[in-house]
């Protein structure tokens, strides 16, 4: 399909404020990059402004939490934390107890919390909580809830992807419920045709939409980041889907709304 065919709905003003100059409906195709995990964009920067606020101790609890190092949900008796956000969000924090001493299993909670902060309000609202393991096996989440394990944290730093991981478990947990298999965001699917990573050709239906929407979410507030050569490619391969995320994060609006009545901050280790 060539570069000006006509928009359709689902394209609109969100495909101009993209910059997009297409709606294809073409054949699937080799995806310009493999996951969004192992691209070389730094999309979301260590030192942008966080609304991390701060973290309470709350005790030891039982919690039931999926681990795949031994592919069950086993209850642990976690560390527990509160991570309190500018916005008014709040994240319970459960550390395995494998981190021995409340203070180890602060400082890994601190590890994450304020990278959080990095989030959108939008998708930090929907998680309820947020657990580390140690270990290296790769992030997982689900409807409210995302699991980490620390040497995957360590390495995911060191490549300065920790946020965009972040950013992608965070989709998973808020908008896979009500976006991934919702019939505008299939349509979009089936009229950009191909996809943007591998993982998400791979997995469709589970992974399209938290690999498209980090990408989608960085032309909207950060395009700087991205070399020209790939927005333009990103632009022209998913620009239906890339309207369709643009309506979750409008320019417009801030990333972080400022909480009118914030609570105290007991226990404050920030």
């Amino acid at each position: 399909m060539g570069l000006f065919c006509q928009k359709t709905r689902i394209c609109g003003a969100a495909l101009l404020l993209l910059g997009a100059s297409a709606c294809p409906a073409a054949g699937s195709g080799t995806p310009p990059y493999d996951s969004t995990a192992d691209t070389v964009f730094d999309l979301i920067e260590a030192d942008d402004p966080t609304s991390f606020r701060c973290l309470t101790d709350i005790g030891r609890g039982a919690r039931q939490i999926w681990d795949k190092r031994v592919n069950g949900e086993p209850v642990v008796e976690a560390f527990l934390f509160t991570a309190d956000y500018s916005d008014g969000a709040s994240i319970e924090i459960a550390v395995n107890p494998e981190f021995a001493t409340v203070d180890r299993a602060r400082a890994e909670a601190m590890r994450h919390a304020v990278p959080l902060g990095r989030l959108p309000s939008l998708l930090r609202a929907g998680i309820g909580r947020f657990s580390i393991h140690g270990g290296n096996e790769g992030f997982h989440a689900g409807k409210g809830q995302i699991v980490v394990y620390a040497e995957r944290t360590t390495r995911r730093i060191a490549q300065a992807h920790l946020e965009e991981s972040l950013f992608h478990e965070a989709v998973h947990a808020t908008l896979d419920d009500e976006h991934r298999m919702a019939a505008a965001w299939q349509e979009a699917q089936r009229r950009d045709g191909g996809f943007l990573t591998s993982y998400a050709q791979a997995t469709p239906d589970r992974e399209d939409l938290a690999e498209t929407a980090l990408f989608a979410f960085a032309l909207l507030h950060h395009p700087e980041r991205f070399p020209p050569v790939d927005t333009q490619t990103v632009r022209e391969a998913v620009p239906n889907r890339l309207a369709y995320i643009a309506k979750l994060f409008p320019r417009e609006q801030p990333l972080t709304s400022e909480a009118q009545d914030l609570r105290p901050c007991p226990g404050d280790h920030s």
